[in-house]
């Protein structure tokens, strides 16, 4: 093998490398290691298709404790489970 053809299989063999560790990265910051945020991201979109804009967003024990405004600008305290399905809204004192 000559060296200019050695040289270019070395780049194109870091190149592809950098490519798949790039990928990688990426699909692992979509989709996060245990899934835990893509579930906090499915909830939170869940919640804002119904018309709420969140404000603050923490999990609880039984999914996640949000505090929204809704269509009518009222603050609302929300109980929203593990798929984003809304369990009980009360106004936010």
């Amino acid at each position: 093998m000559s060296p200019k053809i050695f040289q270019t299989r070395n780049v194109l063999m870091a190149a592809s490398a950098v490519a798949l560790l790039a990928g990688g990265a990426a699909a692992f910051a979509q989709t996060g290691a245990s899934g835990a945020g893509s579930r906090f991201s499915v909830a939170a979109e869940r919640v804002e298709a119904q018309g709420f804009t969140i404000l603050e967003m923490d999990r609880d024990r039984n999914g996640f404790d949000v505090e929204a405004i809704a269509k009518d600008g009222r603050h609302m305290d929300l109980d929203v489970d593990a798929a984003g399905v809304i369990k009980r809204q009360r106004l936010d004192d």
